[in-house]
């Protein structure tokens, strides 16, 4: 769902998922099945090699894969990533 200025995406994909539970509920009450055909159609589309029924049916069944993060410099060389602690006492001396 795309963003909108001053809201959460979280909160917003909460509306949304909160809006598909009523509905699917709304099914259910005169249909039992729903759910399942709903499922059925998608395993029928990935099975028909509809990309994007494959990538939904990966992300419930596996999980969505985590995002990667690279960071590079300017010429494309590689950034150290890392941090020293020193602690100062009182007196200025410092120590790890």
């Amino acid at each position: 769902m795309a963003g909108t200025p001053g809201r959460s995406g979280k909160r917003q994909d909460s509306l949304w998922a909160d809006a598909l539970r009523r509905a699917i509920k709304r099914r259910e009450d005169s249909d039992p099945q729903a759910l399942e055909r709903l499922a059925d159609v998608l395993l029928n589309k990935a099975a028909e090699g509809d990309m994007a029924a494959m990538k939904e049916l990966g992300d419930r069944l596996d999980g969505k894969p985590k995002q990667r993060t690279e960071l590079s410099g300017p010429d494309g060389e590689q950034i150290p990533v890392g941090m020293k602690v020193s602690f100062v006492d009182g007196s200025g001396n410092s120590g790890t």
